[in-house]
């Protein structure tokens, strides 16, 4: 092999490496998700309430993923937090679906069933859209 492909594939090398980090840093918050979801599946297994627990884990993996800053993100100063530096979809998803794992876990009757299923469709619609919208 010569040596000028050798460089060229060091070159290929580092920048998927940096192509890599770059993207781990971007989407960092993002695998508390699952996290969460498996989380909440173990211990709802203990309970005997495994739908409830993914539900519930769902949720906080949401409220984690909207807290953590990216790598390398400047620190915020303190005080309240801007409304941009905060992910409000993510926050309001996680809350309904910590709410909606307690009421099954509780085993409170769903009364508007309908209702929760029509928000939860919506929420996961305006996910795609956002993915979409930050692809262009």
């Amino acid at each position: 092999m010569a040596p000028e492909e050798k460089q060229d594939q060091k070159d290929e090398r580092q920048e998927w490496r940096e192509a890599r980090r770059e993207w781990r840093r971007r989407n960092r918050g993002r695998s508390l998700i699952p996290a969460g979801a498996l989380i909440g599946l173990g211990i709802g297994l203990f309970y005997g309430q495994p739908g409830a627990g993914v539900i519930i884990g769902l949720g906080l993996g949401f409220l984690g993923s909207a807290f953590v800053p990216p790598i390398g993100q400047a620190q915020a100063p303190p005080g309240p937090v801007p409304m941009h530096g905060l992910r409000w979809m993510s926050v309001l998803t996680g809350i309904f679906l910590i709410l909606i794992g307690l009421w099954i876990a509780l085993g409170l009757p769903l009364p508007w069933t309908t209702i929760i299923a029509v928000l939860l469709v919506l929420i996961g619609i305006g996910f795609i859209i956002r993915a979409f919208g930050r692809m262009r």
